[in-house]
């Protein structure tokens, strides 16, 4: 409902009978084109006030407008109830994500981050972390490259961001793009754990794709044990 009759009628929905109606008559007075100039926003507010005292003159059509207003209110109210459900069911995902990443389980992680992702599609941590643990898997490198390239269109100045693409691109073995994204993320975070460590590997030449997982794992690790969030 776009309109509201007791706001065009200076009026609450307390408002009595009598109250409404010297609303009306002084509202209908000041804004009657013969008195406010014959022009289309004055007509258009005096036809409103003629709907809107029209309804709320009626106790029966009143009824029905208090009716459709309480509905509306709680549409929104739900609406609203149901979005933050969402946003602590995906919070609750990403930090059970966070502590089987810290133990290793990036299969599992995977899923939580999909349900959070589900949950919250705009979080671009969500996105990143996914896209990590998708390459950390070596399941869905495309798609772990599109999730990590969502959370930098998100926020490009974040330097996990583009670390995560970096290894994404580490493990599919595209050595250039490996070493731009890491150096990308040593530009905003010159200590950034997973850019310092894959970065030297890349430049000696020891970046394999295959690469030892236990020191992928550890690197992880490190990652989530010194970060709170």
């Amino acid at each position: 409902m776009n309109t509201d009759y007791y706001a065009l009628l200076e009026a609450w929905p307390t408002s009595s009978k009598d109250d409404i109606k010297k609303n009306y008559f002084r509202l209908a007075k000041l804004y009657h084109p013969d008195v406010a100039g014959d022009k289309p926003e004055v007509r258009e507010r005096f036809k409103q006030i003629n709907e809107a005292f029209s309804t709320l003159d009626d106790p029966e059509k009143r009824h029905q407008y208090n009716e459709s207003l309480r509905k509306s209110k709680q549409g929104s109210r739900d609406a609203q109830s149901l979005q933050e459900n969402d946003q602590r069911t995906a919070i609750l995902a990403f930090q059970q994500a966070k502590e089987a990443m810290r133990d290793g389980f990036y299969d599992k992680a995977v899923l939580l981050l999909k349900s959070a992702i589900k949950y919250n599609s705009s979080n671009p941590t969500y996105q990143s972390w996914y896209g990590f643990c998708l390459a950390m898997t070596n399941k869905n490198l495309h798609e772990a490259r599109d999730a990590c390239r969502m959370a930098i269109q998100s926020e490009f100045y974040n330097a996990d961001y583009h670390a995560n693409l970096g290894f994404v691109y580490f493990k599919a073995g595209l050595k250039a793009q490996s070493i731009k994204h890491f150096r990308e993320a040593l530009k905003w975070d010159s200590k950034n754990s997973i850019a310092n460590k894959f970065l030297d590997r890349v430049d000696r030449g020891r970046g394999k794709p295959v690469g030892p997982i236990d020191r992928m794992i550890s690197a992880a690790k490190h990652i989530f044990t010194s970060k709170s969030s």
